[in-house]
């Protein structure tokens, strides 16, 4: 199958480097850090491999487009609802455990308030999912919102990666270096920015620091019960 000269290989790199991620932050959370035990919960680990499951999904469609195997492509897009319906299940019962633990915190937040991290990560990569599917045929829409999917659901990985090297801004910045690289290269290859790059590089600044406000809110916290409880 000869390549597709028009398809772009840094979708597939990017998720590479994603892929990295993952690795790298959950293995050094197993490693070193003592809050959060291995091997993890059943619930926990399945949770994981389907999101270890999306982005190998997500670089193999890539491959796909860059060898011209569209009809595969196609096929293994329509199977890509079932392993999302996994992600987003799993991800709220974690969730829900962790609002159970009263000793669940993230940055210095109440398991209640905490819960803004996780669901926010779910919620943005359903909503640029369900963007990506509605823009399936317009390829540069497409690939784009997709990839930015999984940089939605980086920042468990990347957290974990800060904790274990003392840097506990990394998901932001993670984000940030993703999302940046992702709109300068678009720029440059098109000669324009385009707007789900424009999007992603929007959310990823915004996120973290409207997830902070609001997580600390009333009306989180009683949204959290209303939801987690």
């Amino acid at each position: 199958m000869t390549a597709n000269p028009r398809a772009e290989r840094f979708f597939f790199n990017i998720t590479v480097v994603m892929i990295v991620f993952i690795f790298v932050g959950f293995g050094a959370s197993a490693m070193y850090l003592a809050e959060f035990p291995f091997p993890p919960s059943p619930l926990v680990a399945f949770h994981g491999i389907t999101l270890l499951g999306w982005y190998l999904l997500t670089a193999s469609q890539a491959r796909l487009i860059y060898t011209s195997e569209y009809d595969l492509h196609k096929r293994m897009g329509q199977m890509s609802v079932a392993l999302v319906l996994l992600m987003i299940v799993t991800g709220y019962l974690v969730v829900r455990g962790a609002f159970a633990n009263p000793t669940s915190s993230i940055g210095g937040m109440t398991p209640a308030g905490s819960t803004i991290f996780p669901s926010m990560d779910l919620l943005g990569f359903l909503v640029f999912y369900v963007l990506a599917l509605l823009n399936r045929k317009n390829g540069a829409a497409h690939k784009r919102l997709m990839v930015l999917a999984g940089l939605m659901m980086l920042p468990p990985a990347t957290a974990r990666l800060g904790l274990a090297i003392g840097f506990e801004p990394l998901p932001g910045v993670a984000a940030l270096a993703i999302a940046g690289t992702f709109l300068i290269y678009v720029w440059r290859a098109r000669g324009k920015p385009h707007w789900a790059s424009m999007l992603g590089l929007v959310v990823a600044a915004g996120g973290a620091p409207l997830s902070f406000i609001v997580g600390r809110s009333e009306g989180w916290a009683l949204f959290a019960e209303a939801i987690y409880g």
